[in-house]
């Protein structure tokens, strides 16, 4: 029993022991290659982006592109060939791209340009092979180690930039023309009688030598970093800017409110010419100096408005051309001025049969021997039916300037006397004027000559307030004054006051005669009407 046991127990232990020997002999090489295989993998793996990496550096150089990750101033160029490459870097850069040119003067002033317009661009075949270049003849090395660096961060080539100093002195010149600016030079013109004037303006032109020097010396920052073209502009300063103070001048001549007044001593008539803008502004010069205008009074033209004023008169009547230009100066420049006194002309008369040297003086107001005066064939041999003789101006008796505000206005035929101060009627008296054989001559005279106290010597008579105004005949002075007085101290005519009584003067009662001498100065116009 214990040895079949032994045996038994033998066998098992042998069978056991034969079945563990097998799986240990044929299981141990099977777990030495699984090994092998996993390390083998795992080689592979952390070989396989080297391995991609060198396909991919292998392919870029077969086919003779760009590495990828490439770009020219961000436009990428990985995977194109130079050639590829120079057109589309030239397309970007050189076609599409712009900057702007820019005065310097006044920087809203600006245009979008073509760099290419000045003479700058990018030089897109050194670009691109520049960008070709990249991990390229430097060995396997430092090549795939140029591919992973830009596959990680990029490869960026700065655009170079260069300037054709020919092409950009052309392109300047011919933006020139486009960017001055023409100075306007002041002006004033009168027009319509109203002022017009235009402030001058600063110019400017384009100093070309300037904006060279400033693309020339940085061209890459002009295109790249500031993109734009600096404009270099100078001022061109007009030779007149300002004319506020010659319009100022202009207008005041204008708006002066000049009047000229004139007054008729023979009708009493008064004249006040008022001339409008228009006629004022047409007498005007504007002058130019060297740096400013000025506004002058032409006076030739200023003369014939004056000949039209004159015109309008009548044939026999006008004033003093010098006198009437200088009153007109002075009132367009605002001072006080005098008024003009229009004067008559001669006129013809056809002597008549009924005609005497009487009658012709009473038909014209003047005295006989004033009609000598202009013709004094007529003195020497008397009147002859049918010849023309010359009457004189109807002012001819006016010797002193008339005193426009005062005037004494006589009827023979009422036998009354007016007195008028601005042309209202101040006072009125009861006169007698000469007798039939001692008429009062009718006529336009005035207060030449005064005595307090006058003495008739043929008469043997005072005439009180004597106011002297025609000589009847030379040396003979017929005037105004009052009642008269005998040397034996009779006063007479007191009581036919109202009917012709003198021997030619005007009588007043001698309060009205000692008023009248003092009111009455020296140049009154006395008009005797018939």
């Amino acid at each position: 029993m214990i040895g079949q046991v032994i045996v038994e127990t033998t066998q098992v232990i042998r069978t056991r022991a034969v079945a563990t020997r097998r799986p240990v002999r044929r299981g141990k090489p099977r777990r030495l290659k699984a090994a092998f295989g996993i390390s083998a993998g795992l080689v592979v793996l952390a070989m396989l982006p080297v391995i991609i990496v060198l396909c991919v550096y292998a392919y870029f150089q077969i086919f003779g592109i760009i590495l990828p990750g490439v770009q020219v101033g961000g436009v990428q160029v990985q995977g194109l060939t130079v050639h590829e490459a120079v057109a589309k870097i030239d397309r970007v850069w050189n076609v599409d791209y712009r900057i702007t040119a820019v005065d310097t003067t006044e920087l809203a002033r600006s245009w979008v340009v073509m760099p290419s317009e000045f003479g700058l661009r990018v030089d897109a075949l050194a670009n691109a092979e520049q960008a070709y270049s990249i991990g390229r003849n430097q060995g396997i090395i430092a090549g795939v180690t140029h591919i992973i660096n830009t596959l990680m961060y990029g490869g960026e080539v700065t655009p170079w930039v260069i300037l054709d100093p020919i092409a950009a002195r052309a392109g300047l010149e011919a933006w020139r023309a486009r960017v001055d600016v023409h100075p306007v030079e002041g002006t004033l013109v009168l027009e319509g009688g109203e002022v017009v004037p235009t402030i001058g303006q600063v110019g400017k032109y384009l100093d070309l030598e300037a904006s060279l020097s400033l693309l020339s010396a940085d061209p890459a920052a002009v295109m790249l970093d500031y993109r734009f073209v600096p404009l270099v502009m100078e001022p061109v300063v007009p030779a007149i800017i300002e004319v506020s103070a010659t319009a100022t001048e202009a207008e005041r001549l204008l708006g002066s409110g000049m009047t000229i007044g004139a007054y008729d001593p023979v009708t009493s008539e008064r004249f006040n010419w008022v001339p409008t803008r228009q006629e004022i502004a047409s007498w005007l010069r504007v002058e130019r100096g060297m740096d400013e205008f000025n506004v002058a009074l032409d006076d030739n033209l200023l003369s014939a408005y004056l000949k039209i004023l004159e015109a309008n008169l009548g044939a026999e009547r006008f004033f003093d051309g010098e006198q009437a230009l200088a009153v007109a100066r002075k009132s367009l420049d605002g001072e006080d001025t005098e008024t003009l006194q229009i004067t008559y002309r001669p006129t013809a008369y056809v002597v008549l049969p009924t005609d005497t040297m009487a009658t012709i003086s009473f038909h014209f107001g003047m005295p006989y021997w004033k009609i000598f005066e202009f013709n004094p064939t007529v003195a020497a041999r008397g009147l002859v039916v049918g010849e023309t003789i010359t009457i004189p101006p109807a002012d001819s008796m006016l010797t002193l300037p008339a005193v426009v505000n005062k005037r004494i206005v006589i009827s023979i035929s009422q036998q009354r006397m007016w007195i008028y101060q601005d042309g209202e009627l101040s006072r009125e008296h009861v006169i007698s004027t000469g007798m039939s054989s001692s008429p009062t001559l009718p006529g336009i005279f005035q207060v030449q000559w005064r005595y307090v106290n006058a003495y008739g010597s043929r008469w043997d008579l005072w005439m009180p307030h004597f106011l002297g105004i025609y000589e009847a005949s030379p040396g003979f002075i017929n005037g105004i004054h009052g009642l008269p007085l005998l040397s034996n101290g009779v006063r007479l005519w007191g009581n036919v006051l109202g009917r012709p009584a003198s021997y030619g003067c005007i009588i007043l009662d001698l309060d009205a005669a000692e008023g009248l001498y003092y009111w009455a100065e020296d140049g009154v116009v006395v008009e005797i009407q018939p």
